[in-house]
């Protein structure tokens, strides 16, 4: 009976030591910068602090390994080298210090879907996609002092109309302790679930550490059982 306790409690303690590691691990990613385009352009800009010369243009970001190209979110936010504590959320949710409306995230989908294929090759495409987006997600908290704004205005021009009827792209946000960046979604699949199939076995064995069936008492023939104790001592002291 003891030893049927013991194995649920040890059943209990993995669970729970599981769910724990999982509920702060789920969504960990290991994102590092490798750089933006080289044949990007500087561009002036005023916000938090500035003014402040950036590159706007395409930046290259390894997740988990996969390399994939993505647009940062706000010029003022620090960029890291790497970082492993990264996640994929929503373009609500991402840490961008500034509000975004709805009209807007819409309008960065847009965006994307219109201008991105273009960006990969052109690097004033990519520059006027990224003060786009820049426009979109800081508000009033970027200014562009640059006179040059690589044809922003005008693609805003065309996805901010009422009489929009194009394409949107399913775009998703990777948000850290450093810059935010917005990735196509479709490159997101590495993490499918965030954890949560593990998350719940691990919760199903607390479960079953506290409210699992009684043992079932056997009955046992007396010479049987005398075997039986003669093996369990036997195999004690070696």
């Amino acid at each position: 009976m003891k030893f049927l306790y013991s194995v649920r409690i040890g059943v209990g303690i993995v669970g729970l030591a599981t769910s724990l590691a999982l509920s702060a691990n789920a969504n960990a990613l290991s994102v590092q910068e490798v750089g933006v385009n080289p044949l990007s352009p500087t561009i002036t800009c005023t916000g938090a602090g500035g003014p402040d010369q950036v590159y706007a243009g395409v930046n290259q970001v390894v997740v988990d390994g996969t390399p994939m190209n993505g647009f940062c979110v706000a010029p003022f936010q620090l960029s890291l080298t790497s970082s492993s504590s990264y996640s994929y959320v929503p373009l609500t949710g991402v840490q961008r210090g500034y509000s975004a409306s709805t009209l807007n995230i819409t309008a960065i989908e847009r965006l994307w879907a219109n201008y991105y294929s273009s960006a990969t090759t052109s690097a004033s495409t990519a520059a006027g996609l990224q003060i786009a987006i820049w426009e979109l997600a800081g508000g009033t908290g970027f200014t562009l002092d640059s006179s040059d704004d690589f044809g922003a205005a005008a693609m805003l021009g065309v996805v901010q109309s009422a009489n929009y009827d194009g394409p949107a792209a399913d775009v998703v946000a990777l948000t850290g302790r450093g810059q935010g960046y917005l990735v196509e979604s479709s490159l997101s699949s590495p993490v499918p679930d965030n954890g949560n199939t593990l998350l719940l076995f691990s919760l199903a064995l607390c479960a079953l550490a506290v409210f699992g069936a009684k043992p079932v008492r056997v009955l046992v023939p007396a010479l049987a059982r005398s075997r039986a104790r003669c093996a369990y001592r036997g195999s004690s002291r070696r």
